[in-house]
């Protein structure tokens, strides 16, 4: 069992583009979001869409180094419409947000907001030599970064983490390894170097180069030789596999080994699924299809992840918030339909999570589809935490988003999403059409190496983790100090069970929630004496657990109460470790609250 990481480490230790961070004290988390130096100082990564990787920092300040005036900021993303986007969004977003901005800035000008096109490629044969991407790529990488008033970087920030579009750490890192590449190669051509080998000096800029070259060699050789990654010129091969995998259409050697379940849906193909660069990728990219087909407002039904409320209410008309997600929400959601019905404005969309984040709730899926088609409104269903492992999500959807970073992948190391349009449903051929005209492949080729390697295994895994989350949830939900146990057989069960699959592996995921009899005071004592990971993220193959309302919504902590979003609450994503020794690990946190009636 992995258990507590240093401060600022990397979750999993040791993981090259490791997607989590250890924030292994309750305190820790609180003084992150602070933004205390203690904290942040120690901070080696973070979760990619909120922690800007170190690599791609670096390649944005060589970027800024080139291109940007005094006092201009980069950001970079891996196609112009991304960078469009984000400018856009600036331009948007600075008058809206103005007001409530600390610090306040200056309101952009025309032209302040620019854009500037990056190549990325070997400048000569020798540099190509040194490619290992050369018989992948058949064009140069283009970078886009956009530049604006470095004032406005929060704007930038938040385009980068609710659309999940800026560039891959990968991507930054290959694209730092070409430069470094050419930057050898030139001086290695340059007269005064070669005068100076040739009387035994060494340059002080070679060790770095070659250093940085040979690390990332060696890392793809071993991946190769040793692990389970082909060869990186089978990139696009592979991402047919995910598609296949995610749809269900299995090779009959695939399905022998029992690597997928039928997902159930008469028609469906890999031409319907859709590979994005992140999950919150996926929630965009689906919404700005709806957006293609005609503008009107969503609804978010039920708590969901922060970001998909951002992405509904900052990209076009805005949403309707239903957080309850339960009981009068749905005579709420039947008036808010009909009134824009009745006013010819009828309601995009309903986006909802199955289960939700993280109180676990589960929407009545039939009766969602029965108002989305009385009201002509899509049924957009994120089944990242279900999976289609446990649930038949898209059976009752327009459209299933999914984020891949999590138990689809498992091993923390690499990013990506999905979205699947259902075949069946009355809105496909528009929808169909509309992600022709809105989206775009921007999965780096080496993560989707990752992501395949990682989720051949997905089915094994997902059935071990439903077993050992549901012996976690009952040991918790037995204990007298806990006061509530949101998990999909205890929280709106009868929902779950419609959409579960009849199999015998199926169960409720790998996510929890708790709360504690003695609030906060609790939560700290079980928290700091778990002996797991823990960080941001869900999903692992390694039991991870967080103060999840302290990091999502610590700036409103009365808002998220509102809806049954404790600050105290402290989520867990139980992994594949013996059940035994879990089972040990939560009875000893438990053991570590202090019983106040003893007192």
């Amino acid at each position: 069992m992995l258990s507590q990481v240093p401060l600022g480490e990397c979750v999993p230790p040791n993981t090259r583009h490791a997607v989590s961070v250890s924030l292994p004290l309750w305190d820790d988390n609180v003084d992150y979001e602070k933004g205390e130096p203690r904290v942040l100082d120690r901070m080696s990564g973070g979760y990619p869409r909120f922690f800007i990787a170190k690599v791609i920092q670096a390649l944005a300040e060589r970027l800024r180094e080139r291109f940007a005036m005094p006092n201009e900021a980069p950001m970079l993303f891996p196609s112009q419409a991304c960078a469009k986007r984000c400018a856009a969004f600036i331009y948007d977003q600075a008058p809206k947000q103005r007001d409530a901005a600390l610090p306040t800035y200056t309101l952009p000008k025309p032209g302040q907001v620019r854009i500037v096109e990056y190549a990325v490629e070997p400048i000569n044969r020798r540099a190509a030599a040194l490619d290992a991407m050369s018989t992948v790529l058949d064009e140069p990488v283009v970078i886009y970064c956009v530049l604006f008033p470095e004032d406005l970087f929060s704007l930038a920030k938040q385009y980068w983490q609710h659309t999940g579009n800026g560039i891959s750490a990968r991507l930054a890192e290959y694209c730092m390894h070409i430069e470094r590449v050419n930057e050898q190669c030139e001086l290695d051509a340059s007269p005064r170097y070669r005068a100076g080998a040739r009387r035994g000096t060494t340059s002080e800029a070679v060790s770095p180069v070659v250093s940085a070259g040979a690390d990332l060699e060696a890392d793809t050789y071993l991946e190769e030789r040793f692990g389970r990654n082909v060869d990186a010129k089978y990139a696009a091969a592979m991402k047919s596999v995910l598609r296949r995998r995610i749809a269900g259409a299995l090779t009959e050697d695939e399905q022998r080994h029992g690597a997928q379940v039928e997902r159930g849906v008469a028609g469906l193909s890999p031409d319907n699924v859709y590979l994005t660069a992140t999950g919150m990728s996926a929630v965009f990219y689906a919404h700005q299809a709806l957006l293609q087909m005609r503008l009107g407002k969503s609804v978010c039904f039920g708590f969901s992840y922060t970001d998909t409320l951002k992405i509904l209410k900052k990209f076009g008309p805005g949403a309707y918030f239903l957080g309850n997600g339960e009981g009068d929400d749905y005579t709420e959601l039947e008036r808010i339909l009909e009134q824009h019905t009745q006013a010819g404005d009828p309601i995009l969309a309903i986006f909802t999570e199955c289960p939700s984040n993280p109180l676990l709730k589960t929407s009545d899926l039939p009766r969602l589809r029965a108002l989305a088609d009385r009201h002509g409104a899509a049924l957009v269903v994120d089944e990242t935490i279900g999976s289609f492992a446990n649930i038949d999500a898209l059976s009752w959807a327009d459209v299933v988003v999914s984020s891949l970073t999590k138990v689809f992948s498992g091993d923390s190391n690499v990013m990506g999403g999905s979205i699947v349009l259902n075949p069946t449903c009355a809105l496909y051929t528009s929808l169909s059409s509309a992600m022709a005209a809105v989206f775009e492949d921007l999965m780096w080729c080496e993560d989707a190496i990752f992501l395949e390697r990682n989720s051949r295994d997905f089915m094994r895994r997902v059935a071990e983790i439903n077993r050992n989350a549901l012996a976690v949830a009952e040991l918790l939900q037995h204990s007298a100090k806990v006061a509530r146990v949101a998990y999909p057989k205890f929280t709106t069960p009868e929902n779950y069970r419609q959409i579960m699959r009849p199999t015998a592996d199926a169960g409720y995921g790998s996510l929890l929630s708790v709360m504690f009899v003695g609030g906060e005071k609790a939560a700290r004592q079980f928290y700091d004496s778990l002996l797991c990971c823990k960080g941001p993220s869900l999903g692992t193959n390694f039991t991870l657990a967080s103060p999840y309302t302290i990091l999502a919504h610590f700036d409103e902590l009365e808002w998220a109460a509102q809806y049954g979003v404790d600050a105290d609450l402290v989520r867990i994503s139980v992994g594949l470790e013996p059940r035994a020794e879990l089972m040990a690990m939560f009875q000893t946190a438990l053991d570590a609250i202090s019983d106040e009636r003893k007192i």
